[in-house]
């Protein structure tokens, strides 16, 4: 990057060019700043006691405990749907436990062994 392009070196020959002169510094600057600072209107600084911002904290994390507790339960389904799924279970124990389907869809390992 030592090397600019002709468009910065440009630019850097007419800004040096154009510079304005940088004021003198003022002797006493530094009193003077720090005189008004010393004059400076006090703002009173709010220091809130600990209780004032636990309270909160505490309450907000109760809330969302509640709130998320209640999210996470799941429904308790109807004495209907109760009904209905107990009778499903039953209707699909009982094809599984019986007999009758054993030349269906389902292959058994053992007969393969047979061949």
């Amino acid at each position: 990057m030592t090397q600019l392009p002709n468009d910065n070196r440009n630019l850097i020959n007419f800004l040096s060019q154009h510079c304005p002169e940088v004021p003198p510094a003022s002797p006493d600057l530094e009193q003077q700043i720090l005189q008004q600072v010393k004059t400076w209107p006090q703002s009173p600084v709010r220091h809130y006691s600990r209780p004032r911002l636990v309270l909160p904290a505490l309450a907000a994390g109760l809330v969302a405990a509640i709130v998320g507790y209640r999210a996470f339960i799941p429904a308790q389904p109807s004495p209907a749907e109760l009904a209905t799924l107990q009778n499903f279970i039953e209707s699909n124990w009982q094809g599984t436990v019986s007999n009758e389907h054993l030349e269906s869809d389902v292959w058994h390992l053992t007969d393969l062994d047979t061949e």
